[in-house]
């Protein structure tokens, strides 16, 4: 079993998030742990990532997200997830 944040590839399909990071992180934190709204802080600058390690090219843009809620009907997981929700 790993514990883990919820976390996400940002997606160029404008079907799905557009390239866009904030809406990629919404998205993310809806699906794997059935949360939205709050009050959403970027902890880099704009235009900033953080490289994942020296041997990946993915970058990690990170959120700190306060007092989101509990929605009943959240985005579905992608198809190849398994994600469950311990409270």
């Amino acid at each position: 079993m790993l514990y883990g944040l919820a976390a996400g590839i940002v997606e160029t399909d404008p079907n799905k998030h557009n390239s866009d990071f904030d809406l990629a992180a919404r998205h993310e934190l809806e699906e794997e742990c059935h949360l939205i709204g709050g009050s959403w802080y970027r902890l880099v600058h704009e235009g900033v990532a953080i490289p994942m390690d020296k041997y990946v090219v993915t970058q990690i843009v990170a959120y700190l997200v306060i007092n989101a809620e509990k929605t009943n009907n959240p985005r579905p997981l992608d198809a190849e997830e398994d994600i469950e929700i311990i409270e």
